[in-house]
């Protein structure tokens, strides 16, 4: 202790003698500047002269001398100039001293005897001597406690003295160098015993100041422990006191003492456990390292310290921390023992319980080796911050999902301007962040238009009173790029439920909406066409139905059909088909700009509607219009085609208020041109209204009577023209309907042609039918053919010979009882499939009739392609007998056919005029009315026993 003590004290007194050294050094140098001057003045009264070398010298030095004093003078009073430099400083001064005292003293001895001649030695020796002298005097009061600096002054102006004989040739006597030398080494000798005895005052002035200290610091602890002795025994006489007038009382207050003890000890038990459970949950622990005893005390769980002795601190660290954290532990442990940084910290795994936990370590060295500085004592805390790591890595996570989704997002403070915005936000508004953050919500919007003033002051009311808003906006910023978003902002608040920032979501909807009107425009209108569609018309059609206005309270619905459309294609290519639909719809457009609305509905199907109310034209001018659209003829492939259409007409409200029955009428309308042949315009009649609300019921009731037997087959009768007898039926369907009675097919069988029943009536025709021929041959009629009705789904389907052989199959029949009558519609598509079939039936003895012969698109091909027994003539041509130019048809018809070897029958036959032509024509079979209607079994069955032979006709 005490050596410390004395080192402490060597080190003050050495700073000590350089700070009053430089204290004092521009005092000395002022009484150099003075020595110098003095001998100026005194060689001026003397010799009543001046030397220009001397005072040129001292003019120098005088300057040098007078910048020293200045620059001494502010760095004795710097405080942060360190004790070296001070040093340094002082003793730079002092050599400069030195030196220009030797310069002065040689100009002195070598110049002042030239330039003037009465200066003699003594003179010289005067002027050395007095100039030396009192620089060293002054030298040895004020630099002598520093020596070094004494000694910087001394021995260079000291030099040319004691060099006098070689430097002056011998002008000097030995006598006076002598005395020189003596005075010299005196004045050095005192200067040497001056510092040491400074440097005792010094050092014995330090130990005083310590040891004063000390004494102090005594006294003021003995003052204090005085004052607490004197505190104790006022309190132990108060005690006293107390204890004397409690006495009595004291058996009872231990009682109670002793009760609430208890209490408190279980109070401080609990707040112990209360203690211990915080500390584990902190997951705080602290540790104390002995370095010199390798030992490390670390404080577990409730209070337990656990001490740990090792051998090598490497070892240790090996088997505590993670391998991969091991070289920053050590790097900084390293940088703090080394006195590098003020404390250790480090964050590192640690293993526990077989798993690695994140801690954080902070420790500092609290004892060092005075003298060594090495560290002899750490102490410190760590924490486990697993938690803490896994909720930074979610912070991470939620920063990096902010700046990586494909979202805009931001941020508002409570004024709504923005805090902060991912990069998908800039990207999508086109404007940098930097130009964002700070500003309003709506500042980097264009707000020039009231309106949109208008409409985000209501936004921002309403974020500001609810706290969210959620709505798609329209906004132009001002980067020009204008978007459709939908804007999401939410309040997030705090635990007092106060309003801390507002987040906001921004999704892009610009090309979700171009997609939807897109999507819209194909829900609505047909890219062939580029006409409103089904969906669209239907809707329309109630919009104008719905309308309260007078205008349009009377309007008509127009149906469109193309005739032969699907025979069109057949002959040509559905391009061709296509193009046909543009032309139609650009005609359409262009004729009928008045009407309120042109749809394209599907394949060759049209419809317009026309408001009544307007007085310019009657609904029957625009009919006209329409038709005449189709007289010109359609370039397609730089070929005409006359293309003509059909049209159906119902007008609202008289033929129905509803979406479904007024468009049902108008087909039902459209349906009936066609039947006329087509290139026709039909009206409704409200007479020849269906008896089922839509198709949609009539399918259900169709279902429902095929399962429950309401289906029953006629027949008609054909007549042989040579002899007039019987010669066969053809089987028709009726539909005996519980409500309705009998239904014609005419209503129900297109919809089932568009189903799968047409299939199941079609077999349920020929087993019926297989079925009734069977119960004729049983009652004798053996010679009777029945035709049976084939539609393009049966053939089509694959069926049909199936059905046929397993009927003839059941009932025993020979295949020549049946005959097929085939449509042209049914010899339409895939016609080597149909080729195929027909021929596999000629196979088995079925003949095969072509029904509706002559109105077709293209019939004579099939007479040739198809293994065709007989033709039938339409009822349309028999009709019109005794008209020219369809009795040339019906000869045209009848003499193609006995060419071709066929039979023919006429269809519709209904007076003996038509019996007499188609007789002279050679026809030979007749189906009419004039014979009978169509009869169910038992009528047929019973007629066929009254009239097997028609002999004479009336």
């Amino acid at each position: 202790m005490d050596d410390i003590q004395e080192d402490t004290l060597s080190r003050g007194v050495s700073a000590t003698q350089v700070k009053n050294a430089a204290y004092h050094l521009h005092y000395f140098l002022a009484w150099v500047l003075f020595a110098c001057f003095y001998n100026i003045i005194i060689y001026h009264i003397y010799f009543k002269s001046y030397s220009s070398i001397y005072n040129t010298w001292f003019c120098c030095f005088a300057l040098l001398m007078l910048v020293f004093m200045l620059m001494t003078r502010q760095f004795a009073r710097n405080k942060n100039l360190s004790t070296f430099n001070l040093d340094t400083w002082s003793q730079l001064v002092c050599m400069s001293v030195g030196a220009g005292l030797a310069i002065g003293v040689y100009i002195i001895n070598q110049s002042m005897g030239i330039e003037n001649k009465l200066i003699s030695e003594v003179h010289l020796i005067v002027f050395t001597g007095l100039l030396l002298s009192i620089s060293y005097l002054v030298a040895v009061v004020y630099l002598a406690q520093r020596l070094r600096y004494f000694l910087l002054v001394f021995v260079p102006s000291a030099l040319p003295v004691v060099f006098s004989k070689v430097l002056f040739f011998n002008q000097i006597s030995d006598v006076y160098n002598f005395i020189f030398n003596v005075w010299f080494s005196v004045i050095l000798i005192s200067a040497i015993l001056t510092h040491k005895i400074h440097k005792r005052l010094n050092l014995l002035n330090n130990h005083n100041k310590f040891y004063l200290k000390q004494s102090r610091a005594h006294l003021e602890e003995s003052a204090l422990l005085q004052k607490q002795l004197k505190s104790e025994i006022t309190k132990s006489h108060s005690i006293e006191n107390e204890l004397q007038l409690n006495n009595q009382l004291l058996e009872q207050k231990v009682k109670e003492r002793t009760y609430d003890i208890n209490k408190i000890k279980d109070r401080l038990e609990n707040h112990q456990a209360n203690l211990d459970f915080a500390h584990e949950t902190a997951g705080i622990h602290s540790w104390l390292w002995n370095i010199e005893k390798r030992t490390v005390e670390l404080s577990g769980k409730k209070s337990h310290v656990k001490v740990i002795q090792y051998d090598s601190q490497k070892d240790q660290i090996d088997l505590m921390i993670h391998p991969e954290d091991q070289a920053h532990y050590n790097q900084m442990m390293r940088l703090h023992l080394r006195g590098q940084t003020e404390r250790f910290e480090a964050t590192y795994r640690v293993q526990k319980d077989q798993h690695w936990n994140w801690i954080k370590d902070i420790g500092k060295v609290i004892a060092r080796d005075p003298i060594t500085r090495k560290p002899l004592r750490m102490v410190g805390i760590h924490r486990d911050i697993e938690q803490e790591r896994s909720d930074q890595e979610k912070l991470k996570l939620a920063a990096n999902v902010f700046n990586q989704v494909a979202q805009g997002v931001f941020v508002l403070d409570n004024n709504l301007c923005f805090l902060e915005v991912n990069p998908f936000f800039c990207s999508l508004i086109d404007i940098p962040a930097e130009h964002v953050v700070g500003k309003h919500i709506f500042d980097i919007t264009v707000n020039t238009v009231f309106e949109v003033s208008e409409k985000h002051s209501s936004i921002t009311q309403k974020i500001l009173q609810s706290g969210n808003y959620d709505a798609e906006v329209q906004e132009e910023f001002v980067s020009g790029k204008s978007l459709i978003l939908w804007l999401h902002i939410n309040a997030v608040r705090d635990d007092k439920n106060r309003v801390m920032n507002y987040v906001g979501v921004v999704s892009d909807l610009t090309d979700r909406r171009n997609h939807e009107q897109r999507l819209a425009y194909l829900e609505n209108y047909d890219l062939l066409t580029d006409l409103p569609n089904r969906v669209y018309f239907n809707l329309q059609m109630h919009q104008y139905m719905i309308s309260k206005s007078k205008s349009l309270s009377h309007f008509a619905i127009i149906r469109l059909n193309v005739d032969r459309f699907r025979n069109f294609n057949e002959y040509l290519n559905n391009q061709c088909g296509d193009e046909l639909l543009k032309q139609i719809s650009k005609r359409l457009k262009s004729t009928c700009s008045d009407a309120l609305l042109i749809s394209y509905l599907n394949n060759d199907d049209f419809a317009l509607i026309y408001n009544l109310n307007h007085p310019r034209a009657s609904i029957q001018q625009k009919v006209d219009e329409i038709m005449h659209i189709f007289h010109q003829p359609f370039i397609i492939l730089d070929q005409e085609h006359a293309i003509s259409a059909s049209l159906g007409i119902a007008i609202y409200p008289e033929h129905g208020r509803q979406i479904g029955s007024l468009n049902s009428h108008a087909e039902h309308a459209l349906v009936e041109a066609k039947k006329l042949g087509g290139n026709t315009v039909y009206f409704y009649n409200n007479k020849t209204d269906s008896l089922f609300e839509n198709d949609i019921q009539l399918e259900h009731d169709l279902r429902h009577a095929i399962k429950n037997n309401q289906l029953e087959v006629y027949y008609q009768p054909k007549v042989d023209s040579e002899n007039m007898t019987i010669y066969g039926f053809e089987a028709l369907i009726r539909w005996l309907h519980p409500q309705h009675g009998l239904i014609i097919p005419d209503l129900f069988l297109p919809i089932a042609e568009e189903t799968s029943l047409i299939s199941e009536i079609g077999q349920f025709v020929i087993f019926e039918t297989c079925k009734q021929i069977r119960a004729w041959k049983d009652l004798g009629f053996d010679d009777i053919r029945v035709s049976v009705n084939v539609v393009a789904q049966q053939i089509h389907r694959g069926q049909l010979i199936e059905n046929i052989d397993a009927a003839l199959s059941i009932y025993n029949l020979k295949a020549n009882t049946l005959d097929l009558e085939l449509t042209e519609s049914s010899l339409l598509d895939k016609s080597e499939h149909v080729i195929e079939l027909l021929n596999n039936l000629k196979k088995r003895g079925i003949t095969i009739s072509l029904d509706d012969f002559g109105t077709g698109y293209s019939s004579l091909a099939y007479l040739a392609d198809y293994p065709i027994d007989n033709l039938k003539i339409d009822k349309a041509f028999i009709s019109k007998i005794g008209q020219t130019k369809d009795n040339a048809i019906v000869n045209a018809i009848v003499a193609m056919g006995k060419t071709m070897g066929m039979c023919i029958v006429a269809e519709g036959v209904e007076n003996i005029e038509q019996i007499e032509y188609l007789q002279q024509l050679g026809c030979d079979y007749f189906q009419g009315y004039y014979f009978s209607k169509p009869l169910n079994s038992k009528d047929c069955t019973e007629f066929l026993s009254q009239n097997r032979i028609i002999a004479h006709l009336s």
